[in-house]
């Protein structure tokens, strides 16, 4: 698989990119083919943890903290390059519009065998009330992953994520898939992003994605996460955690390693597939 890294153009102004403490970087995400916007982009600083997400319309803006003139920011979408430029590049007034280059999607030739399988769930799926994860803000860019162990080949059919309750009008999320590369970095394996919504509830549900129709088909290990791209800005969202079973992890932008959660904690994400016996 073949990862690519694009540096924006900046149009370099007169008056570039200065002290950076306290200001704040805004703009669009666009598609550079077809102009069109590229909704809930991520966007970070490199290194630092500090990152978000741009709305439904590739609006956003992201505060630079005391990051330097020479840290880059960085924007990619699922099906894009990763388009990345210097602060120094940037116009004192912090305005920057990136334009994302569409990666070509190659169709890959799929030979049909006869296989056996049956119908295993992976990962957790943790209900009771006892103990619980609640994410109370509007932070976006945060994502939950559980670690989900593949010994053999599997295709993947659905994921389900179990909710206790959710206070927010409008919560979307976004379900990221990621599988290792070459190196054995974990790189999202998704083509196109699978959105999602959690409706306002006071009861537990359980909400499912349905993965049959995209084919994914692996015999390695996954990264399956939830990341919150979108919400009313009061509310929150609680969660049913375990201390056993599959591993879980968490990161705060794109740009930052998975880490363990906080007390090893586990998420409530599984995993409904076809393994082969």
């Amino acid at each position: 698989m073949k990862f690519a890294s694009l540096l924006c153009f900046a149009l370099l102004l007169p008056q570039a990119w200065g002290t950076v403490s306290g200001q704040t970087v805004h703009g669009t995400v666009t598609d550079r083919t077809t102009g069109e916007p590229v909704g809930y982009a991520n966007i970070w600083f490199n290194g630092t943890g500090r990152g978000t997400v741009a709305d439904g319309h590739g609006i956003y803006s992201i505060d630079a903290g005391t990051v330097t003139p020479d840290h880059t920011l960085s924007f990619n979408c699922i099906g894009y390059d990763t388009c990345t430029v210097r602060l120094r590049d940037i116009p004192q007034d912090g305005t920057f519009d990136a334009f994302l280059a569409p990666v070509p999607q190659v169709i890959e030739e799929v030979t049909v065998v006869p296989v056996k399988t049956r119908l295993k769930r992976l990962g957790n799926n943790f209900r009771s009330p006892l103990m619980e994860a609640v994410h109370q803000d509007d932070l976006t860019g945060v994502e939950f992953g559980t670690i989900i162990k593949i010994k053999k080949r599997t295709w993947l059919e659905e994921v389900r994520i179990n909710v206790l309750s959710c206070s927010y009008d409008d919560l979307a999320f976004r379900l990221n898939i990621y599988g290792r590369d070459e190196t054995g970095r974990f790189v999202n394996i998704l083509r196109q992003p699978i959105y999602a919504s959690v409706p306002r509830t006071d009861d537990p549900t359980t909400v499912t994605i349905n993965l049959a129709d995209l084919h994914i088909v692996t015999d390695d290990d996954l990264i399956v996460a939830y990341q919150h791209i979108s919400s009313s800005l009061t509310g929150q969202i609680r969660f049913p955690i375990g201390l056993t079973g599959a591993r879980s992890c968490v990161r705060y932008n794109q740009g930052d390693a998975w880490e363990d959660t906080e007390w090893s904690f586990r998420f409530p994400i599984s995993l409904i597939a076809r393994v082969e016996r």
